[in-house]
């Protein structure tokens, strides 16, 4: 291999890589300007997985927009993203109270961000469904995040009643 070889083969690397980081930063836009405060809502869930699920052209191949979230996430390199982009993921983070709120300067930090934030909306959508099917009370102050007892169930031994025996 000659040194124009060399040099040919480190461009197209940096082709790749630069055509993959501005897909990602597009992606990453679009999820976190997807994503809103409201907790446990399934169709911002479902609405994000199939974003992240969907397929999108780079440099004439398909691919999965979570593969691209997985590849900038398993990437050696610590390649510093655009301040707008790491404000817009902090507040989401924030929004979300994700804690502890992890640094977010590396176009890897907010891709393992992004793919924090979906598990937690995910969790959240679940359990909200969880809660709606039992018939939980969400108005009661303090109830939200808790599950009741289950339906026919007291919430106290004390307040239980007992029925009379027959003979």
């Amino acid at each position: 291999m000659n040194d124009k070889e060399v040099l040919t083969e480190a461009e197209e690397r940096r082709r790749r890589q630069s055509s993959l980081l501005s897909t990602f930063e597009e992606i990453a836009q679009t999820f976190l300007s997807s994503v809103s405060g409201e907790r446990g809502n399934g169709k911002v869930f479902t609405s994000l997985q199939d974003y992240l699920d969907g397929s999108v052209l780079i440099n004439g191949a398909y691919c999965r927009r979570r593969t691209v979230l997985l590849a900038i996430h398993d990437m050696k390199g610590e390649l510093e993203a655009p301040p707008a982009l790491q404000s817009k993921t902090l507040a989401k983070l924030e929004l979300l109270r994700l804690r502890p709120v992890p640094q977010v300067t590396c176009h890897r930090d907010i891709a393992t961000a992004i793919l924090r934030m979906e598990v937690v909306i995910r969790f959240e959508a679940m359990q909200a469904l969880v809660e709606s099917k039992l018939g939980l009370n969400q108005s009661a102050p303090g109830a939200a995040g808790r599950l009741a007892p289950a339906l026919g169930q007291t919430p106290s031994f004390g307040s239980v009643q007992k029925a009379p025996r027959h003979r």
